[in-house]
């Protein structure tokens, strides 16, 4: 196994993730397509909290967050507030309608994830858990470093 393997073990994994993020679609229509994230983003987020802010947490560009905050909006899942210290400025909250689509998600996605392991060993769940967490984060600075830091194509020689 390398890199390579490792390669196509998460092009599978993309795929699965996309269709149970279909099939919860077309099934439990509780939120929006594609917008649990940014529902996720927004409850989790610093009390409130700005689009502008959201969009930096997230990693995303601020008109994708716009878009997606407008959708849930539209959804009754987030309500926009009158920021209290800028009065031309919004903040976002999530709804109780909102907070009860997390809930009854994250209960869904937990029941798939607890029968998908029902035969593994706790160890192994705690080992992944952890490999996994490292990966991301690690997958993360690789990420931000190259971003930061243009290779010199006369040192790439």
């Amino acid at each position: 196994m390398g890199v390579v393997a490792l390669g196509t073990e998460l092009r599978d994994l993309v795929k699965v993730v996309r269709q149970l993020r279909q099939y919860r679609a077309d099934n439990r229509p509780g939120v929006p397509t594609g917008m649990l994230g940014t529902l996720t983003y927004v409850e989790s987020g610093q009390p409130g909290c700005h689009a502008k802010e959201l969009a930096a947490g997230a990693g995303l560009d601020p008109s994708t967050v716009s878009r997606s905050v407008a959708a849930l909006v539209a959804h009754g899942l987030v309500e926009r507030r009158t920021d209290p210290n800028d009065k031309r400025a919004s903040i976002l909250a999530v709804t109780p309608a909102g907070r009860a689509a997390l809930d009854e998600s994250r209960n869904w996605y937990e029941d798939v994830l607890r029968n998908a392991l029902a035969g593994w060993r706790e160890g192994d769940v705690d080992a992944l858990t952890a490999l996994l967490g490292r990966f991301v984060a690690d997958l993360s600075d690789a990420l931000h470093e190259s971003l930061h830091h243009e290779i010199d194509p006369e040192g790439a020689r």
